[in-house]
């Protein structure tokens, strides 16, 4: 028995079955870092949805002031005064509404808190590329908006998305470095104004909250670190079946 046991031990510790364990233990490891990776994701997807699902749901702020941390008030929403500026004006390109191409238009509100970029919705991009998409004037006057904050940054989101063009009969379009021009590092999706003329271009989405399929592959990948476990169990078995020589 020992003689038997030492020649398995010794047909175990070949240079090929070396390097097929070695080869099994990297796979396997690979597999739980992207198990981990994927487990990750998923936690930071669900709580990313139940701070959205909270401030969906909570009374819309006064002030813009108070806002250091937009993450956390992600889609919420906020009512303020203040009035458009006209000639800040940016279009954000590669935006999609019903499945058509478009832009999406961003203006500048000057409050008392300071200036933020608004997303008053999409419009459709003209039959060129070289033709202005048709945007209604704004209206410059002092009105109240609703408004939900949006946490990206401007300057990290939209950095070399911003399209500019000639407009006639209106302020022309801002270029891509006015971003800076706000005063936060968050935006507002407008959701109604008291003013009907600023009303929005079109209704603006909410956020898709599923967790995504993150845990699923987490899983997904701690099976297949399993299979290759087995797998190379197995195949050890097979050698043992052959002449111990």
């Amino acid at each position: 028995m020992k003689s038997v046991n030492s020649l398995l031990v010794k047909k175990f510790f070949t240079l090929a079955e070396i390097l097929k364990s070695l080869i099994a233990v990297a796979l396997i490891a690979l597999c739980l870092l992207a198990s981990n990776w994927q487990w990750d994701k998923g936690a930071v997807a669900t709580e990313r949805n139940a701070i959205i699902k909270t401030n969906l749901t909570r009374t819309p702020l006064e002030s813009l002031s108070g806002i250091t941390d937009p993450i956390s008030h992600q889609w919420l929403r906020v009512s303020i005064t203040g009035h458009f500026i006209s000639n800040k004006q940016t279009l954000v390109r590669n935006r999609y509404f019903q499945g058509v191409y478009g832009f999406e238009v961003l203006q500048l509100l000057q409050t008392i808190d300071g200036n933020i970029w608004i997303n008053r919705g999409w419009v459709k991009a003209g039959d060129t590329a070289e033709t202005a998409p048709v945007i209604p004037l704004i209206d410059t006057s002092e009105s109240r908006i609703l408004g939900r904050i949006r946490s990206e940054d401007l300057s990290r989101q939209l950095q070399g998305s911003f399209f500019a063009l000639p407009q006639k009969n209106s302020a022309a379009i801002a270029s891509a470095s006015q971003y800076k021009e706000s005063d936060f590092n968050f935006y507002l999706d407008l959701l109604d104004s008291e003013n009907p003329k600023n009303a929005p271009l079109t209704p603006i989405e909410l956020p898709d909250l599923s967790n995504g399929p993150h845990y699923a592959y987490a899983i997904q990948w701690l099976a297949f670190a399993t299979l290759i476990l087995l797998g190379r169990a197995l195949l050890f078995r097979e050698t043992q079946r052959l002449p111990l020589v």
